[in-house]
């Protein structure tokens, strides 16, 4: 598959992230686009946000629910309103995980684990994959890149000796701007998810276009 975009509506304002999506949508379609529920969106507005974004724009839909327990439970509730893929924490146990996974093969749809603050993301990427999981995501998480200065492209080493080691698919998030896209596709990251430079810029139409362009060509 051609690498995947993935827009991070890390927002509150249900109607500013629907605006924003749409607007994506309307110009560049879902081929190479994922829509992500962020967790801020998810807290605010719980399972409407995931039904809205998908009525309105048929793309893949993310929903960032960061489940550290009942796995199974809490992923059947988004995938009933129309989520294609939760997030579940790497640092939950395996059963929770498992859990998640079984569910999704119900409906048949995905799981994405989230490395976020695991203290050995390596070892546990190995793991991950060794339990058939559909996507594992490497991420730096907003509040270290606030307080460190640290982003997901400052430990691209790291991220390539994951990506020597795992088979399945490879998602990155963590204040991802543009220039850094493509030397995360040139080691091979499968999905690519981009929030701020996107959603808080003054044109996201024209900031996903600059991803778009970068990722693929």
């Amino acid at each position: 598959m051609k690498p995947i975009l993935q827009i991070a509506l890390d927002l509150t304002d249900l109607f500013k992230a629907i605006e924003i999506a749409t607007s994506i949508v309307k110009n560049f379609g879902c081929s190479n686009i994922w829509i992500e529920a962020g967790t801020p969106l998810l807290k605010s507005w719980g399972k409407l946000v995931v039904k809205s974004l998908k009525e309105l724009t048929n793309c893949f839909i993310v929903a960032d629910t960061k489940t550290m327990d009942t796995g199974g439970l809490e992923a059947e509730i988004f995938y009933k309103a129309g989520a294609d893929a939760v997030t579940v924490l790497g640092v939950s146990d395996n059963e929770t995980i498992l859990d998640a996974l079984s569910k999704a093969r119900e409906y048949g749809r995905r799981v994405i684990v989230d490395l976020i603050n695991h203290p050995a993301p390596y070892e546990r990427a190995i793991e991950l994959n060794n339990m058939n999981i559909d996507i594992i995501l490497y991420h730096i998480g907003v509040d270290v890149q606030r307080k460190r200065g640290l982003t997901a492209i400052d430990l691209i080493q790291e991220l390539k000796s994951i990506r020597d080691k795992v088979s399945c698919k490879l998602a990155v998030a963590g204040g991802i701007k543009h220039g850094d896209a493509r030397k995360l596709v040139d080691i091979g990251v499968d999905i690519i998810i981009v929030g701020g430079a996107i959603v808080k810029s003054d044109n996201p139409v024209e900031s996903t276009r600059k991803f778009l362009e970068e990722i693929l060509y």
